[in-house]
């Protein structure tokens, strides 16, 4: 009676850690992994900067060029705030300001629900590989750790440059939260909309050339990046599947007008 006891025993170890293994959802080794992309893309209302109003109230013409220094990108698992690091380092990201979607990167992602996506955007250190010189100071001071977000573009009619040494760690919610499984394989978008960057809490424009402004054009931009599940690659998997259904219909009414 004491061995079928311990066996019994055995079992129901054996059968809990069966179960405690399948459900690590961020076990890398999983055969259930499904491949996740991260897009970037500008939001159409922030595409232009351009508009008629008078310079006193408008004075920001245009903004030409975006690129941020992007050290980390994780997702945040819902049951057990385990997370799956992207692996990016020293990413330069050039952003598109036609407001077309791009590609930041692609990992293995285990099935699971996620609710938290983090991105960290720093200035190169004395470890980096950044080779693009705006990331620098001018100055070329070594104990100056260099920007994580160069901006570009036109004030006043003059150009303009806004460096930040900010180090921007984001906390973005998915909602609703993003699942992972045998039946979706979704894309992460991330949306950023500059048109809030330069301007204070009426609408007005602030000086980029102005340090006084610097804290309000931080707080801006922190505040301006959302993520959620791309959408339009889940539709067109769905339109994907229509289109196969369709085609196994029409073989279906072929084959009985031959009978």
């Amino acid at each position: 009676m004491y061995y079928l006891d311990k066996t019994l025993g055995l079992t129901f170890l054996a059968t809990l850690l069966l179960l405690f293994t399948g459900c690590n959802i961020s076990d890398p080794g999983s055969s259930n992994d499904r491949k996740v992309s991260v897009k970037m893309k500008v939001q159409s209302s922030a595409t232009s900067q351009k508009t008629s109003q008078t310079p006193s109230t408008q004075a920001i013409d245009s903004l030409t060029e975006i690129k941020l220094l992007v050290e980390e990108l994780e997702l945040e698992s819902t049951f057990d705030e385990d997370s799956l690091d992207f692996e990016v380092d020293d990413l330069i990201v050039n952003l598109p300001l036609d407001g077309s979607e791009f590609e930041l990167t692609s990992a293995t992602v285990p099935d699971g629900v996620y609710d938290e996506f983090e991105m960290e955007m720093e200035g190169p250190d004395e470890d980096s590989n950044v080779q693009d010189p705006d990331f620098y100071n001018d100055s070329g001071d070594d104990d100056d750790d260099g920007y994580s977000i160069v901006i570009k573009g036109v004030y006043n009619g003059e150009d303009f440059i806004y460096r930040s040494k900010e180090d921007f760690e984001l906390e973005l919610e998915f909602n609703p939260p993003l699942e992972i499984s045998n039946n979706t394989s979704p894309s992460i978008a991330i949306n950023v909309d500059p048109s809030s960057w330069f301007k204070d809490s009426s609408g007005n424009d602030l000086d980029p050339n102005n340090p006084d402004n610097r804290e309000k054009i931080e707080e801006n931009i922190e505040n301006s990046f959302e993520v959620e599940e791309d959408e339009d690659e889940e539709d067109e998997d769905d339109e994907d599947d229509d289109d196969d259904s369709d085609e196994d219909d029409d073989n279906d009414d072929d084959d009985d007008s031959d009978d």
